[in-house]
């Protein structure tokens, strides 16, 4: 299905936030427009008095989200900017800014009725989802979407730079999503959406609207939805969030996905996986980060093992050989 570049998507005869001017088609951030592209659009705090980039940011992001609250860590030293590409009620915008946090109420969505998503692709830093009573730290290499349905909170560290595609809800075709879906780029479906998306925020100053609208349907219709979304995605965005602690096991993780564990570890071997495997080899290859840190460099073996979650020395070791080849002490006076 594609939207009619002149209509914004409504429900219950609500006006979407994106009712678009004159054909509702814009992109790119300053500068003429080419031949058959799309007009410009975008900001750069850059440009603005110190004392105006938080007003100016959030005049920006509100206009291209709808409703949403704004902490910024320091208002007057904030620095953002982005490239938009919209056409009616779908959007496409990367952006960068330094470390703040969005969050929008339940007030909100009653008040603009956007029924769309947000997919949030990550191309350096980290941006986490908080929504539905669960968290996911997505960091390239994952892809999330929230619905703007539902109320949620996403907070993204000083290096973030992402792209967040807007998918109005008649594309998604299913149910609103409670939590959050999380996506694996790094192989099958995942990889190809991604590669998609970039090319299409590549090529922005050369796709007109009706090749940019085709382009993003294309893109959104590799992504698994519904019952098929990626469940080996959010368990690892779990694991990495929650695996230096101790305590964190298979049980810990099908409570946090909403699953008993029976029905975890069947679902994740049939996709090819242990939870409990999963789980090992995170810490594990944190465990060897950490070995090869300069920063680690003071800390014991002993120490970098309880802090990426392994309770036993002894068993550390024997994991760690057994999936590098080599003992600890062995790895980091190689790689020091």
């Amino acid at each position: 299905m594609l939207l009619r570049c002149d209509r914004s998507h409504t429900r219950s005869g609500r006006s979407h936030r994106f009712a678009p001017k004159e054909d509702g088609c814009t992109h790119g951030l300053t500068g003429a427009r080419r031949d058959g592209g799309l007009p410009p659009r975008g900001t750069d705090t850059g440009t603005f008095s110190p004392t105006e980039r938080a007003a100016a940011w959030r005049d920006h992001v509100t206009d291209n989200h709808g409703r949403l609250s704004l902490d910024f860590g320091s208002p007057t030293a904030f620095n953002g900017g982005t490239q938009v590409q919209r056409c009616g009620a779908l959007q496409l915008v990367d952006f960068w800014s330094d470390a703040i946090c969005y969050l929008r109420l339940e007030k909100d969505v009653d008040h603009d009725g956007d029924d769309s998503l947000r997919v949030i692709v990550p191309t350096s830093g980290t941006v986490r989802i908080v929504a539905a009573g669960v968290r996911h730290d997505l960091s390239p290499g994952l892809a999330g979407a929230v619905s703007m349905e539902r109320g949620f909170r996403l907070e993204q560290d000083a290096h973030a730079h992402a792209l967040v595609l807007s998918l109005p809800r008649a594309w998604w075709r299913t149910e609103p999503i409670d939590r959050p879906a999380v996506w694996d780029l790094a192989r099958g479906p995942g990889a190809v959406f991604v590669a998609m998306l970039r090319q299409i925020a590549a090529e922005r100053a050369d796709l007109d609207a009706d090749s940019f609208r085709r382009a993003c349907e294309a893109a959104a219709l590799v992504l698994p939805r519904g019952a098929q979304v990626d469940l080996t995605a959010q368990a690892l965005a779990l694991i990495r969030e929650h695996s230096d602690s101790p305590d964190f096991g298979p049980a810990e993780l099908a409570c946090m996905l909403g699953w008993s564990l029976r029905s975890l570890q069947k679902a994740m071997r049939l996709a090819g996986h242990a939870p409990a495997e999963m789980i090992r080899t995170q810490r594990l290859e944190r465990a060897a980060s950490r070995l090869g840190d300069p920063g680690w460099r003071a800390s014991t073996v002993g120490h970098v093992a309880h802090a990426s979650g392994f309770g036993s020395l002894t068993a550390f070791n024997t994991a760690f050989r057994s999936h590098l080849g080599c003992s600890p002490t062995q790895f980091r006076a190689t790689v020091g």
